[in-house]
C-alpha cells in the first residue's frame, strides 16, 4: 500500500500542547438500552455530531460498566462522557454528560428524539452526508440560545450547563479560524418551559456576486429555462439595479436577502500567507465578497430536561435536583453520609495499596531466592567438573607409572613348560 502524502507547505503540524487541549469524547449506552435498536441508532447519530474528536467505532458489551470507561478515559485522553440509558421499570431514556475524571455529571431526561433518517424523511431536499464527508473533518460551531443575556444573571445550575456545553468542542480562534472550515452548526436552545432542544445543521455557502435578474438572463441559455419578461423595463439600469424588476416572488431554490453576508477576505489571505514557504509572499487586500448561507438539518433531534447535577462521575452527592428539594438538616445529614463514604473509600484504597506493596515485596524476595538458587547450582556444577578433571589426571598418572613390557613375559615362559 502506498504511503499517504503529507502536505508540508499548506498543512501546519499541530503541536502536542494544542492536541492535549482538544476535548475528546466517548458516546455510549449501557444497561437496558443495548436491547433498544432505536436508541442504539441514536447513539451512532450522536457520535457523528461529536466528530472528529470522538470514538466513532466504539463497541459496548453487556458486561461493561461505567467504571470501565472511566478507567480507560485517562490513557486515551478522553475528557467528556455521554451515556444514554433506558430505565427497566419506566422505560424512560436519560442522558448523562460527565466531565472526566473529577466531574461534575449532568443528568437529563430525554422527552423525545428523532433519528437522522427520520429528519431526512421530513425535509424536502435532504442533504446526504456520509461518515467520512468533509463536514465531519472539523468540529461544529456551537450556538447557545435562550439561556440569558449575561452569565451573572443566570442561576448556578444554568451556568454549569452552559459551561459544560461550551467545553464540548475546542474553542474557535477568530484570528486563525477560516470561514470555510466551519461546516456544521450545533444549536442548543432553551425554551420557556425549561426544556432544551438540540439541533444539528450543515452549512452550505456560495458566492453571490451577480444580481438576481442577471442570473435569470444567464440561466435563460439553458433549454428548460425561459427568458424573463422585459417589456416593462425602460432601461437596462432597471434590470441591473432593481432586483425585483423581473419578478418579486423568489423561488425555493433562490437565496433570500437576509441570508447574504459580506465576508472580509483580508484575514483569510493573511492566514494562507503564513502557512506558505518563507520565500513566497502573498499580497493581502481588503476586498469583501458576498456569500449566501443556507442551513440544512442533518439530525438527530433531542428534547430533554435537566434533572440533577452530581459531583464526580456517576457517584457523589447531588448538587442540584429539579424535582426534589432538601432542608438544611437533610443536607447536613447527606453531607455527613458522603463524608463517611469518602473516608471509607480512602481507607479501602490505603489497605489495597498496602496489600499490593506486600505482594510486590514477596514477589521480589521470591525472585531473589530463585536467582541465588540458580547461582548456587551453577557453582556446584563447576565444582563437579573440576573433580572429574582431577580424576582423569590421576588415572593418567597411574597408567604412566606402571609400564608392562612384552619381554617380561617372554623371560618367564620356562616356568610353564613341561
Amino acid at each position: 500500500m502506498a504511503k499517504r502524502r503529507v502536505k508540508k507547505r499548506t498543512h501546519r503540524k499541530v503541536a502536542e500542547e494544542e492536541l492535549a487541549k482538544i476535548p475528546r469524547s466517548m458516546v455510549l449506552h449501557l444497561g437496558q438500552s443495548l436491547h433498544n435498536h432505536s436508541l442504539t441508532q441514536l447513539v451512532r447519530d450522536f457520535r457523528q455530531v461529536m466528530q472528529p474528536h470522538t470514538a466513532i467505532k466504539l463497541r459496548e458489551r453487556k458486561s461493561n460498566k461505567l467504571k470501565d470507561f472511566v478507567v480507560m478515559a485517562g490513557p486515551l485522553g478522553v475528557t467528556d462522557l455521554f451515556v444514554f440509558n433506558q430505565s427497566e421499570e419506566t422505560g424512560n431514556v436519560s442522558l448523562r454528560m460527565a466531565k472526566v475524571p473529577h466531574g461534575p455529571t449532568l443528568q437529563f431526561r430525554v422527552n423525545a428524539y428523532s433519528l437522522v433518517k427520520d429528519v431526512a424523511k421530513v425535509l424536502k431536499r435532504p442533504k446526504s452526508v456520509g461518515v467520512d464527508a468533509p463536514e465531519f473533518h472539523t468540529p461544529p460551531l456551537l450556538v447557545l440560545n435562550g439561556f440569558g443575556n449575561s452569565v451573572a444573571d443566570m442561576p448556578q445550575h444554568d451556568k454549569l450547563v452552559v459551561t459544560m456545553f461550551q467545553n464540548m468542542f475546542p474553542p474557535i480562534q477568530p484570528q486563525s479560524t477560516t470561514v470555510n472550515s466551519i461546516k456544521r452548526v450545533l444549536m442548543v436552545n432553551r425554551n420557556d418551559d425549561g426544556s432544551i432542544d438540540v439541533r444539528h445543521y450543515a452549512i452550505d455557502t456560495k458566492l453571490v456576486e451577480e444580481s438576481r435578474n442577471i442570473k435569470k438572463l444567464l440561466a435563460a441559455k439553458q433549454v428548460h429555462k425561459k427568458m424573463p419578461n422585459l417589456s416593462k423595463n425602460m432601461d437596462v439600469s432597471e434590470l441591473v439595479l432593481d432586483p425585483y424588476s423581473v419578478g418579486g416572488v423568489t423561488s425555493d431554490s433562490e437565496v433570500e436577502d437576509d441570508a447574504i453576508v459580506e465576508i472580509n477576505q483580508q484575514q483569510q489571505q493573511a492566514v494562507k500567507a503564513t502557512s506558505t514557504v518563507e520565500t513566497e509572499t502573498a499580497a493581502t487586500s481588503s476586498s469583501t465578497k458576498k456569500r449566501a448561507i443556507k442551513l440544512t438539518e442533518l439530525g438527530p433531534r433531542l428534547n430533554m430536561n435537566l434533572v440533577k447535577i452530581e459531583e464526580g462521575v456517576g457517584e457523589g452527592k447531588t448538587l442540584y435536583h429539579s424535582l426534589i428539594t432538601k432542608s438544611e438538616l437533610e443536607q447536613k445529614a447527606l453531607d455527613k453520609k458522603h463524608e463517611r463514604r469518602k473516608q471509607l473509600r480512602a481507607q479501602r484504597r490505603a489497605e489495597q495499596k498496602k496489600n499490593v506493596e506486600e505482594k510486590l515485596k514477596k514477589k521480589q524476595e521470591k525472585k531473589e531466592r530463585r536467582q541465588q538458587r540458580q547461582k548456587g547450582d551453577a557453582d556446584g556444577d563447576e565444582h563437579d567438573d573440576d573433580d572429574d578433571h582431577n580424576m582423569d589426571d590421576d588415572s593418567a598418572s597411574d597408567s604412566d607409572a606402571v609400564d608392562i613390557k612384552p619381554e617380561d613375559y617372554e623371560n618367564d615362559s620356562d616356568l610353564y613348560s613341561e
